[in-house]
């Protein structure tokens, strides 16, 4: 066949699948094939997952459906004995396991506490059996909400019979903990540290002398914002009418671009490079919080939750700064919300002091409510493996702001050094990410105001993990340290007696550690994606992390 007409050949076979194509795809314009063009075919069914055994899980109380009605939606009931099973036959390495629940594993590889003990009991006759217990296991019943805001909700319930009783609750599982209550039949907690329209799934737990209730599961939906937000500050936290919140910053952005930045998490933004603060607030209201300038007219900070102070003040101060004198230049405001202030990294002692010293400093750090700084090894340093010091000088910062919450700013996108090994990653935004709030950041500012969409992807997951973690993150640091030697970092909070433990390699190279937190003792911990677990023995464990890896352990309450 002549080369000319095979050509033309190929030309309509390539034509002809590119038709069929777009006729294929949804919601194309194409008029729809007739039925009597091809036999009609049945349906396909919904798809059905197995485990090998050929037993089918039911999917009960999956939440597709997005945000619902702002309250309580019943989910199912799962009794300790169920969870017992389930995590006896996963340890046996069976596949052969039916849940009744669709949360019953992210339960079970928490270990909530009161449940059952998984040791299979000694051989019969070894020991006498134990006396039947004195008092029935507690039900749960009547659980209503009390109270509900967009950032906290107020839980009421009954038990059955007196009991110690609690609520866990989170995001995608339950990994904070509410305080036990003490034996009683009615039942009341406050979840607190949540978001906006938002959902969390929530367990209600009690037990007794007489053993653990069915779990009752709900999800909890936060209404929508309706008015103006407070901000205060309080014990080292940065407040939303009185609720923890841990803000996930950008600066200077313009209104066209905030699109973007609330998409993967953004909820505050510092400043306004293309206007006032009260034109974004307006802008973003119901959606995300603004920190207006703090030197601008009351007009122009309308709708701000709070202020900022001149960016990197301390360059152009002098060492003998006095309070008077910072708040002389930049005199507080009623009623304007919290002062932020971001700092060079010159305070720290890792880092050059300013050619006039560090002498201004304290009286900055007592001029703010919230204290920051920008460092950006990459970026400003220009190298290629010293992440160490953004959780080093988190720590100095801390120190400095005595008692105050503090944040840092990430960098988010190459600035000022070039070559390629030089550009923040994906991975290294989530390392220093994680590194600062180790150190004790109770904020995470990223910078510029816009990256790659890989790179957004990570700042996506780390909001969700953050926002999940809120209640813990904000507690005040419980001891931790790391083998001598490590280039792991760890930064330990303790919530309602459940421990969280943040260890971070600082390296681009693979690392083990020795962690040693006390508080955590012979528990039991899992990694917040539950890929990992290590039992402790007196407060230590060893594990090992790849390159930048960043791991957060639970350790669920002691019953």
């Amino acid at each position: 066949m002549p080369l000319r007409a095979t050509l033309w050949l190929l030309l309509a076979v390539v034509a002809g699948s590119a038709i069929g194509f777009k006729l294929a795809l949804p919601g194309s314009a194409s008029t729809s094939v007739p039925a009597s063009a091809a036999p009609a075919t049945p349906a396909n069914p919904p798809l059905r997952f197995a485990p090998p055994t050929g037993r089918r899980v039911r999917a009960v109380g999956l939440d597709t459906g997005g945000v619902t009605s702002p309250g309580l939606t019943p989910l199912a009931h799962v009794d300790a004995q169920s969870i017992t099973r389930a995590a006896a036959s996963s340890a046996a390495g069976s596949a052969d396991i039916a849940f009744s629940s669709p949360y019953v594993s992210d339960l079970r590889f928490l270990e909530l506490p009161g449940a059952a003990s998984t040791t299979p009991p000694p051989p019969t006759g070894t020991t006498p059996s134990p006396p039947p217990p004195t008092v029935p296991a507690p039900t749960i019943e009547d659980v209503h909400t009390v109270a509900l805001t967009p950032f906290s909700a107020t839980i009421a319930w009954r038990t059955s019979v007196s009991a110690s009783s609690r609520v866990a609750y989170g995001i995608d599982a339950p990994i904070i903990w509410t305080a036990a209550s003490a034996d009683s039949s009615e039942h009341q907690a406050t979840v607190s540290g949540l978001t906006f329209s938002s959902s969390y799934k929530l367990a209600v737990t009690a037990e007794n002398a007489g053993g653990q209730a069915p779990i009752a599961e709900f999800l909890l939906t936060t209404p929508a914002l309706t008015g103006q937000v407070q901000m205060t500050t309080a014990d080292g936290a940065i407040l939303l009418d009185g609720q923890p919140s841990f803000p996930k910053m950008v600066w200077g952005q313009c209104p066209d671009a905030v699109a973007g930045n609330l998409a993967v998490g953004i909820d505050v933004f510092m400043g306004n490079n293309c206007g006032s603060g009260a034109d974004l607030a307006s802008w973003v209201s119901g959606r995300a919080f603004v920190l207006g300038n703090a030197q601008a007219p009351a007009a122009a900070r309308a709708g701000s939750v709070g202020v900022h102070l001149p960016d990197e003040w301390d360059t152009f101060l002098p060492n003998d700064l006095t309070l008077a004198d910072a708040l002389r230049m930049v005199p507080p405001t009623p009623d304007s919300g919290p002062r932020f202030l971001t700092l060079t990294n010159h305070f720290y002692s890792g880092a050059a002091p300013l050619p006039q010293g560090r002498g201004m400093y304290p009286a900055l750090a007592a001029s703010a409510d919230v204290l920051g700084f920008d460092l950006y090894p990459l970026q400003n340093w220009c190298r290629y493996d010293s992440f160490g010091d953004v959780f080093d000088s988190q720590v100095d910062l801390v120190a400095l702001a005595r008692g105050k919450p503090t944040f840092q700013w990430i960098e988010a996108r190459r600035m000022d050094c070039h070559g390629a090994q030089l550009d923040p990653t994906p991975e290294t935004v989530r390392a220093e990410t994680w590194l600062a709030i180790a150190g004790g950041a109770h904020a995470i500012g990223y910078f510029p105001n816009n990256w790659t969409p890989e790179v957004g992807a990570e700042i996506a997951r780390s909001s969700h993990e953050i926002q999940s973690l809120v209640p813990a993150l904000v507690e005040p640091a419980t001891a931790a340290s790391v083998s001598l030697g490590s280039t792991v970092k760890v930064g330990a909070r303790e919530h309602n007696g459940a421990v969280y433990v943040i260890a971070v390699n600082a390296s681009r190279a693979s690392a083990s550690a020795t962690i040693t937190v006390p508080a955590v003792g012979n528990r039991s911990l899992r990694s917040l994606d539950g890929g990992h677990a290590v039992t402790a023995n007196g407060g230590s464990f060893t594990d090992s992390f790849g390159p930048l890896e960043v791991r957060v352990y639970v350790a669920s309450p002691q019953p």
